[in-house]
């Protein structure tokens, strides 16, 4: 009996390689917004204490003037900073979503030769089912010396 063999082997062996290459593109790209998300909350953070510190909060603070400016200057910075954050993250996002999109297509890629596999693999299990059963048969009719359509044929 032949071995299974799928002529498609090769492509179905490229396709899962790039479609695991893909996948390892998709987790760098969502590591990167992680790493964005992070740096944001972190900004996030620095702003919320900085604004929480400062002077008046607290019942009878003083006002210092110099260092009133020096915060919201901070502050302002921390915003800038925020924003530019904000574009990074947007972009890391963007760029994961374009990387889930060509993983999606290279899966969607390798499960079509898959199925075609899976299919072929069907086939080939019911030929080799018929293949046997007919051996047996065949091995059947001898053994109990019943004619069958080939000796009938031998014998005509």
């Amino acid at each position: 009996m032949r071995r299974f063999r799928f002529r498609l082997e090769s492509v179905l062996q490229v396709r899962e390689a790039l479609e695991k290459q893909r996948e390892q593109e998709y987790q760098a790209a969502l590591g990167v917004v992680q790493i964005a998300v992070n740096h944001m909350q972190q900004l996030q953070q620095s702003f919320q204490h900085t604004l929480s510190g400062r002077p008046g909060v607290l019942p009878g603070e003083r006002f210092d003037a110099p260092s009133i400016r020096d915060r919201e200057r901070y502050l302002s910075v921390l915003q800038t900073m925020q924003e530019e954050q904000m574009r990074v993250l947007e972009a890391a996002q963007a760029n994961a979503e374009e990387k889930r999109r060509v993983l999606v297509t290279a899966r969607q890629a390798r499960e079509a030769v898959s199925t075609l596999k899976q299919r072929d693999l069907s086939l080939y299990e019911i030929e080799t089912r018929k293949q046997e059963q007919d051996a047996l048969d065949e091995a059947g009719a001898l053994r109990h010396g019943r004619n069958t359509p080939a000796s009938q044929k031998e014998a005509a």
